[in-house]
């Protein structure tokens, strides 16, 4: 399954904490919960199971919200 997710407001600071270095955080993300992300500025594109796809956009919009502090 292929689950489409974009951050709205933009807030590039907030998607550079989310994604952190090289997307080293999103490789983590990736390789806890069994699925591939794609990003393209604030599009992110989750491949995966289905219950895998759910759990990582939860996760990604969670620790979105978070990412105002680094």
């Amino acid at each position: 399954m292929i689950l489409r997710h974009a951050f709205r407001p933009l807030d590039n600071v907030r998607l550079a904490h989310l994604c952190g270095a090289l997307e080293s955080h999103l490789r983590a993300i990736e390789s806890a919960l069994g699925v591939a992300i794609a990003r393209r500025n604030e599009s992110f594109r989750i491949e995966g199971t289905k219950a895998a796809t759910d759990r990582a956009a939860v996760l990604l919009q969670t620790l979105y919200e978070r990412a105002v502090r680094p």
